[in-house]
C-alpha cells in the first residue's frame, strides 16, 4: 500500500470511514487497495485457525486445551466486536490482555506433553495475524507513522520465520551431517540478518513511498543509510558463503542434501537482494524494485530460520 500510495485509502480505523465499514466509491482506486488489505486480513485468519486446528487435533489431548482454546477465541471475538462498535479502548486494553493470558494457558498445557512441535507455532501465526491487524489500525490513526510501519514490516518477517518454522515441524526431514563451521554461523547469520531488516526498517521510512503523499519522513539521509544498510548485508552475504563451503565439502553435492540446499538457495538470494539493492539505490528508489527487494527479505526470512534449524541439528562432522 506504502508504494500505491494507498496506506489511508480508509482514512480510519476499525472502520474505512467514519461512516462505513466498507470503501465507497468515492474513495476509489486507494479506498479499494486499503480495504482490500483489510480483508486478506481474514483470509490469512481463517488458514492460520484451520492450521491450528489441525494441528490440536494430531496433538490429540483436546480436553486439557478446550478451555484455553475456547477462552483465547471468545475474547478474540470479543475485541472484534468491541472493535467495530469503536470502543477502541475497551477492546485493546480488556480483551487483548484477556486474550494474551488465555494464550499463555494454551502454551503451558500444550507444552505439558512431547506433541507440541506444530500447535505452538501454528497458534503464534494466528496470534501473530491478530496483532498484526491491531498494529496495522495504530498505523493508519497515527497517520502511517514510519516506526509504527517499519514495526508492522518487522512483525510480518517474524510471522514468515514462525512459519518457517511450522514447516520445518511438518514436513519429514531426513538427518544429514552438518558442519561445524556452517552450525557455529548459524545464529551470526540470524543477528546479521535482523541488523540488515532494521537498517532497511530506517531507510524505506527515509525514503519517498511513505504510503501517503502527506506522511512526513523520519528525518534520517537515505543515502547515509543505505550505506549503512549494505554492511550488515554484505557481512551476512559473507557468513553463507563461509557455511556454504564448508558444508559443500561435507556433502560434495549442492542438492545432495537440504541443509546444504538450503544454504545455496539462501546465498543465492542475498546475492539477489544486494544486486536489486545497488540498482534501485542508483535509480532513486522506483516503487516496483523496492516492493520486489521488500519481497525478497520476506523470501530471506524463511531462508534464514530455515538455515538455523536445519543447521542446528545434531548430527554433526
Amino acid at each position: 500500500m506504502r508504494l500505491t500510495g494507498s496506506g489511508l485509502g480508509c482514512p480510519t480505523w476499525p472502520m474505512c470511514t467514519e461512516e462505513s465499514l466498507t470503501t465507497t466509491p468515492e474513495m476509489g482506486f486507494h479506498g479499494i487497495i486499503e480495504f482490500g488489505n483489510r480483508l486478506l486480513t481474514f483470509v490469512l485468519l481463517i488458514v492460520a485457525i484451520l492450521t491450528f486446528a489441525v494441528a490440536v487435533r494430531i496433538h490429540g489431548n483436546i480436553k486439557r486445551l478446550s478451555l484455553p482454546i475456547v477462552g483465547f477465541f471468545s475474547s478474540a471475538i470479543s475485541m472484534v466486536l468491541f472493535l467495530i462498535a469503536d470502543h477502541i479502548f475497551v477492546g485493546i486494553a480488556i480483551w487483548f490482555p484477556a486474550m494474551a493470558l488465555f494464550g499463555i494457558l494454551l502454551v503451558i498445557r500444550v507444552r505439558e506433553t512431547k506433541k507440541s512441535g506444530i500447535v505452538i507455532p501454528a497458534f503464534a501465526l494466528g496470534l501473530g495475524i491478530i496483532v498484526q491487524a491491531v498494529l496495522g489500525g495504530i498505523t493508519v490513526l497515527t497517520g502511517l507513522n514510519s516506526w509504527i510501519v517499519g514495526a508492522h514490516f518487522l512483525v510480518s518477517m517474524f510471522l514468515i520465520a514462525i512459519a518457517a518454522v511450522l514447516v520445518f515441524r511438518a514436513l519429514p526431514k531426513p538427518i544429514k551431517p552438518i558442519s561445524k563451521v556452517a552450525k557455529f554461523l548459524a545464529w551470526p547469520t540470524v543477528f546479521v540478518s535482523l541488523a540488515s531488516i532494521l537498517a532497511g526498517i530506517i531507510v524505506t521510512g527515509a525514503g519517498p513511498h511513505a504510503g501517503d503523499a502527506n506522511t512526513p519522513r523520519n528525518g534520517f539521509n537515505i543515502e547515509i543509510w543505505q550505506h549503512l544498510h549494505s554492511y550488515p548485508g554484505y557481512l551476512m552475504l559473507a557468513l553463507i558463503s563461509v557455511q556454504l563451503f564448508f558444508q559443500l565439502r561435507l556433502s560434495k553435492k549442492l542438492f545432495g542434501d537440504l541443509p546444504t540446499r538450503v544454504l545455496f538457495i539462501l546465498f543465492l538470494v542475498t546475492i539477489g537482494q544486494a544486486t536489486l539493492g545497488i540498482i534501485q539505490a542508483r535509480l532513486g528508489v522506483p516503487a516496483l524494485l523496492v516492493g520486489i527487494h521488500m519481497l525478497g527479505a520476506a523470501v530471506l526470512a524463511a531462508l534464514v530460520t530455515f538455515q538455523l534449524i536445519f543447521l542446528r541439528q545434531k548430527n554433526n562432522v
